[in-house]
């Protein structure tokens, strides 16, 4: 009879262990896959809204909204029927220089990206500026940056150029537009620590 109830303990002594390893891997199931059991949310990611640094927030359908990827015919945002290059001419007193020509300064590019583009909510300048746009010469590229937008986003910089030349009207020099502009949209300006 000993040697039966010895039989029947070893019998069992796998039995517990098999127990034990399948309850511990039914706990390991439940704890590691957790998530599985909750139900799927479904979520469009265009939606999902990102934060900058600064506070901007946007979303990559708002993106999508104001930047395609093929560029558009050329027809020019900035025509010299506008006052804006003759205005910026005047306020920087570029005297000697013709602000109909085509070609610009190069400081010109960095003002319209720093004052007109960067009204722009969210990162679309970022954007802009990471399309493929190769160099034609110099520092001259193949497109502008406006012909990678939408007619949403071109109606809205034709409002932010105009924007800039009305407060143009109201200025005498470069800075004080400067000073003005960014104040009343809410960008950043680089102040001067020496007047000139």
């Amino acid at each position: 009879m000993a040697k039966k109830n010895k039989n029947n303990l070893q019998e069992s002594k796998p039995d517990v262990e098999l127990k034990r390893i399948l309850d511990q891997k039914e706990r390991e199931q439940l704890l590691f896959n957790a998530e599985l059991l909750l139900p799927k949310k479904s979520f469009d990611k265009d939606l999902e809204i990102y934060q900058l640094q600064s506070g901007v927030q946007f979303s990559n359908k708002s993106l999508q909204d104001l930047i395609k990827s093929i560029a558009s015919e050329y027809e020019p945002m900035f025509p010299n029927s506008k006052p804006f290059f003759k205005l910026m001419y005047k306020l920087c007193k570029w005297d000697k220089l013709d602000p109909n020509k085509f070609i610009k300064p190069p400081v010109v590019a960095i003002y319209i990206k720093k004052y007109i583009y960067a009204r722009f909510k969210g990162d679309v300048l970022a954007n802009l500026l990471v399309i493929d746009n190769p160099l034609v010469s110099g520092y001259i590229k193949k497109y502008k940056l406006f012909q990678f937008l939408t007619p949403q986003g071109l109606f809205l910089l034709e409002g932010y150029i105009q924007d800039a030349i009305d407060v143009m009207k109201t200025c005498t020099t470069w800075y004080e537009f400067e000073l003005k502009y960014t104040k009343l949209y809410d960008l950043p300006v680089q102040l001067k620590l020496i007047k000139d």
